[in-house]
């Protein structure tokens, strides 16, 4: 059961941290996909809530308008520690409000999801040259999506909205990420979106304390056998795995011509 709150607030509208952008914007407070490695779970600490992390969602309110001369050709993200196409986006279409006014101010969006419900608003980005949609893929197993991302899209539904777009002349990217060690196939993650997409990124699972024994608890009842995988990287901190995955990666796309980025060393343009 997911506690839905309003949350009012002043601007939509955050000065991006994340290289590459100029602003963010989260429309919501919270995400309830549920993804058990979530990154933004140490939000909830700012929240309030005496509920676990994506089991509650509040909606932002505000009533000022983004500024179309501030935001002029300038390069926003949606979203950082939130899902903007969350299933919640049906009801009260925040997001599609804000792609409304970026569209007007002739801004670039990046898109960060795990939802094909970025599809509903293909006429937006149609107006929108230069903008692009990147969809989340930690896994191009179905099982793994429904046991670690039980309120995202599946990877049959994302595939096919990075296809729509993609044949709408849309610009895809695929975020691989995160990678978790021995569990993600990142080859069948490529093999799978490869026809429709123009750009790859790869990152790792970076184990936060709000979380680790969440992911080792999930390794334990559905990997058991990679338990001391996991051990010797987050427990002993060995960096070897990353170091080795990150050049078979980048060997591989550069003989197949993908262009791709790996972020497991510094920081990335997608959160």
């Amino acid at each position: 059961m997911i506690t839905i709150a309003t949350a009012p607030v002043k601007t939509y509208l955050s000065k991006s941290k994340i290289p590459g952008f100029d602003y963010v914007i989260n429309p919501y407070i919270g995400c309830p996909h549920k993804c058990v490695y979530c990154y933004a779970e140490y939000m909830r600490k700012f929240t309030g809530h005496p509920e676990e992390w994506g089991d509650f969602l509040d909606v932002k309110i505000c009533d000022t308008p983004l500024k179309p001369a501030k935001l002029f050709r300038m390069r926003v993200m949606l979203s950082s520690v939130t899902d903007p196409y969350n299933p919640y986006e049906k009801q009260y279409e925040l997001t599609r409000r804000m792609l409304k006014q970026l569209a007007f101010s002739q801004a670039y969006a990046c898109i960060l999801t795990k939802s094909a419900l970025v599809l509903r608003d293909l006429d937006l980005l149609k107006q929108m040259p230069g903008s692009e949609v990147a969809l989340s893929f930690s896994s191009a197993d179905e099982r793994f999506q429904e046991l670690a991302e039980p309120g995202a899209s599946s990877v049959e539904k994302k595939i096919n909205a990075l296809k729509t777009l993609h044949e709408n002349g849309i610009k895809t990217a695929v975020m691989a990420a995160p990678l978790l060690p021995g569990i993600s196939d990142w080859k069948a993650i490529i093999e799978a979106t490869r026809p429709y997409t123009d750009r790859y990124g790869f990152d790792s699972l970076n184990m936060r304390p709000a979380y680790q024994k969440k992911v080792m608890s999930f390794v334990a009842e559905h990997y058991p056998h990679l338990l001391s995988l996991y051990a010797d990287i987050y427990l002993k901190e060995e960096n070897s795995y990353w170091v080795k995955l990150e050049q078979e990666i980048l060997q591989y796309c550069r003989t197949a011509n993908i262009p791709a980025e790996v972020y497991f060393s510094r920081s990335q343009p997608f959160a």
